[in-house]
């Protein structure tokens, strides 16, 4: 079992949908996928048409702050209390949804022992699944920890513009901090997002993105910037590549899941 973060601090990045597209062509491909949606905000979950109420002990909560936690216990909370909730079924993959209210795991974890391991713990006690691919908030705050601790690799979503040329730094230091709690994380790729090749400046910015990232990890194929698509798929809680199957977009993102493979199974 592989487990993906899709990690950058900053939001409008394109993770969401990177994440959610992706894991669908893996589903695909016939590996066997779960998603977990870490953010609040729990687009991911939206968009893949879960509409539905989410109840808190649906989502990643009895993971990482057990009953004992909670009601101001030892904190030892027992090995029940450190598993992933029964997934939803969405589009062939696995889900694990958000809602607003795990926003109170920043809070409550900081009291929990080893906290930011927890979910890395409920995540390796998983059977059944090649993939698991984590969709963490657009901050650098504790749900953002919690999602990169528990992988084994990142998948860096980058825009090709100056605000992804601007946030490499930052996403560079942090993956060095995560290692701290998790030794042999890496980074897969690099996912070129929002690539707008009628303009210079995207052109530009691409090749300053492969020279500058190239030695550090994989840099992919660039998705094109297609707001249609993506707005209109994001309305029908689709992937892409059931939205518009044969679309230059869905060719993008197979092409782009291809090349994670490459890297992540040789």
């Amino acid at each position: 079992m592989k487990v993906l973060t899709f990690f950058n601090h900053a939001g409008g990045v394109a993770k969401t949908s990177t994440v959610r597209d992706v894991g669908y062509v893996l589903g695909e491909l016939g590996r066997r996928v779960l998603l977990i949606d870490v953010d609040p905000q729990a687009n991911l979950t939206r968009w893949l048409g879960v509409e539905d109420d989410i109840a808190l002990a649906q989502t990643i909560y009895p993971a990482v702050i057990g009953e004992a936690d909670r009601d101001g216990g030892s904190g030892n909370s027992g090995d029940e209390e450190l598993r992933l909730p029964e997934p939803l079924q969405v589009h062939g993959m696995g889900l694990i949804p958000a809602n607003l209210s795990i926003a109170i795991v920043e809070r409550e974890i900081l009291s929990v022992f080893m906290g930011v391991v927890r979910l890395r713990e409920a995540v390796r006690r998983l059977e059944g699944y090649d993939y698991v691919l984590i969709d963490p908030p657009p901050s650098l705050g504790q749900l953002s920890a919690l999602a990169v601790v528990a992988a084994d690799s990142i998948v860096v979503p980058l825009p090709t513009n100056r605000k992804g040329l601007d946030g490499i730094p930052t996403v560079i230091r942090m993956v060095r901090e995560y290692r701290k709690a998790a030794r042999n994380l890496d980074i897969a790729l690099f996912a070129l997002t929002q690539h707008d090749r009628r303009t210079r400046h995207d052109r530009d910015s691409l090749e300053v993105i492969r020279e500058q990232l190239g030695a550090v990890a994989p840099v992919s194929t660039p998705l094109a910037s297609r707001p249609a698509y993506y707005s209109d798929a994001q309305v029908q809680g689709m992937p892409i590549s059931v939205y518009a199957p044969g679309s230059e977009a869905d060719l993008e993102v197979r092409r782009v899941t291809a090349e994670l493979l490459e890297r992540v199974e040789g």
